[in-house]
């Protein structure tokens, strides 16, 4: 197998293939200088099939047994257990398998051209393999109609206890400032935090200067800490899927393309963990059978399988990019927590659920029934996918 990217997707994928399949081998090709990169990923471990749990508890650097949201009009403790892991954790999760020369690793490598069974380098070589994926990350698609969540993100080193006990996944209670718009905190310990701005926008722009200064305020006005260092700042751009209008035939026809790279990542949050930790599960199991049953796995077979997944995701996901609609589009920028804040009044378990992608009819009859947070008339003029298309079409258009 030769996988190009070596970031969260391309490397959980080979760490999972590598460990059930004792006879494959894989190469990594990644254009930085080095893999996994510089990142932290989170996710609620009830996203996390069961049967995963103990394997992926390498990757696990910090776990929690409950978190915090705020809104200005309702604060809660959710007991959901929360895990955070890094690029740290991911890098010594594969280096075994680099250590015994099964994970081969290219870096500062470019490539040409990718099918679904060889790779062309910028240099020119031509590389062959059984089956070839593609996690090099986010690309624009014509066809996916987006909104954006922006983030930058404070390790800090306190002199003394910061006096944060658990994680605060949301504290809306923060200036809006034209758009949803949160802090995010976890304690690693008592004097380590991590303090992440985050707010959800229609523009991809990322402006980090002032995200930098607006955490500075959070820390001194609302954690009281005035002495402390940034040992380390994270920055991101994560999509938020409003529409898609891929038609289905072609996710067949392109190459295999994983992780965010290939939409697999959560609508609404932009959370790209539990897909990848599933797709890699998938793709380990897609080999193990071949290798099982003698049935030969090629990349044209891999690349058909693949294309199925994103079409069931596509389908699977239409509430909730009818609900990124509603806050995107149906919401007034700055009262856009409020469709958050009623969601985080419901049952756990729904929540559990909705991060989980396991979201049943009952629950998405939940979410709509009740005085809505945003305008009627706006949530009615949103509501269809195919006329939203339509008219971004439209403006796309006059817009050239």
């Amino acid at each position: 197998m030769i996988i190009v990217g070596a970031g969260l997707s391309g490397l959980l994928t080979a760490w999972r293939c590598l460990d059930v399949n004792p006879n494959l081998t894989v190469q990594i090709l990644e254009a930085s200088e080095r893999i996994g990169g510089d990142h932290t990923w989170s996710f609620n471990l009830t996203d996390v099939s069961e049967e995963l749990r103990d394997w992926i508890k390498p990757f696990i650097a910090h776990q929690w047994d409950r978190y915090d949201v705020k809104f200005p009009k309702r604060k809660r403790i959710l007991d959901i257990p929360y895990c955070t892991g890094n690029s740290d954790t991911l890098r010594a999760c594969v280096q075994p398998h680099i250590d015994r020369g099964r994970l081969r690793v290219l870096l500062n490598t470019s490539v040409e051209d990718i099918s679904p069974e060889f790779v062309v380098l910028k240099s020119g070589e031509k590389l062959t393999a059984t089956c070839v994926l593609d996690a090099r990350g986010f690309e624009l698609n014509d066809d996916v109609f987006l909104g954006y969540q922006k983030f930058v993100g404070h390790v800090i080193k306190t002199k003394t206890p910061h006096g944060v006990e658990r994680p605060i996944i949301m504290d809306a209670t923060v200036p809006q400032l034209g758009g949803y718009r949160f802090v995010y905190c976890l304690p690693y310990s008592e004097t380590e935090l991590l303090v992440e701005d985050t707010y959800y926008t229609d523009g991809p722009e990322l402006q980090s200067q002032e995200v930098d200064a607006r955490i500075k305020d959070y820390i001194r006005d609302r954690l009281s800490v005035d002495h402390y260092e940034v040992i380390r700042r994270e920055t991101g751009v994560l999509p938020i899927t409003l529409a898609n209008d891929v038609h289905p035939h072609a996710y067949l026809k392109t190459s295999t393309k994983i992780g965010i790279r290939g939409g697999f990542y959560h609508a609404v949050t932009g959370y790209s963990f539990p897909d990848a930790l599933d797709l890699a599960y998938w793709t380990a199991w897609e080999f193990e059978t071949a290798r099982e049953t003698n049935f030969p796995m090629d990349g044209e077979q891999m690349k058909f399988n693949v294309g199925l997944l994103k079409k069931v995701k596509k389908r699977n996901e239409r509430f909730l990019r009818l609900l990124n609609r509603m806050l995107f589009r149906a919401a007034k920028p700055t009262e856009r927590y409020a469709v958050l804040q009623r969601f985080y009044g419901l049952n756990q378990g729904l929540i559990e659920r909705f991060y989980a992608g396991t979201l049943t009819r009952r629950d998405k009859a939940r979410i709509l029934i009740g005085k809505p947070p945003v305008p009627v008339l706006k949530a009615l003029y949103n509501f269809s996918e195919t006329a939203f298309i339509k008219r971004e079409r439209a403006k796309r258009e006059s817009s050239k």
